[in-house]
């Protein structure tokens, strides 16, 4: 029992300090040397305590980081891929997309009142205020037509149309 309150304590502690350095380089190695523990061992314990593995909770905090910044800065995407140490903006892109839904253009081109906002910011999962301001994953689908032949070859490029 005892053991078990200081485990939780350690991956409170654990937590708190990865929410507090998003912007730095995060490995789990370096994080369960900071714990103290073995990394699989720590892995264990905090999919137990968080119901998700470490590297997915590292990276869906970071890209809820992102999101803010996506709304209220300028900032280049390639900027943000840089300062939340993805490889490259198409890893940051494809990672983005895959957690949150869209990708990061198309979450900065969404616009929110005022009010939203100030929700927008308190929240775990910024998307879900989206999703209730209305928007939905279909406005950015693109439906991919087939090619028309030029003398039975395609041509070199597929275009897509919004729809």
């Amino acid at each position: 029992m005892m053991q078990q309150k200081y485990n939780e304590g350690v991956i409170d502690s654990v937590t708190k300090w990865i929410l507090e350095n998003l912007d730095q380089r995060l490995s789990i190695d370096d994080i369960a040397i900071k714990s103290g523990y073995s990394k699989w061992y720590l892995q264990k314990l905090f999919a137990r305590y968080h119901n998700e593995t470490l590297a997915r909770y590292i990276r869906k905090k970071k890209l809820v980081s992102c999101v803010s910044e996506l709304k209220y800065s300028n900032a280049p995407i390639i900027s943000l891929a840089v300062k939340y140490h993805f490889e490259s903006q198409q890893s940051f892109t494809r990672s983005f997309k895959q957690v949150m839904g869209c990708t990061p253009l198309f979450c900065r081109k969404r616009q929110l009142s005022a009010e939203t906002q100030q929700v927008f910011q308190l929240s775990d999962d910024p998307c879900s205020i989206c999703r209730k301001q209305g928007f939905n994953r279909t406005e950015h689908e693109k439906e991919v037509r087939a090619p028309v032949t030029h003398r039975g070859k395609f041509p070199a490029r597929i275009e897509c149309e919004m729809r």
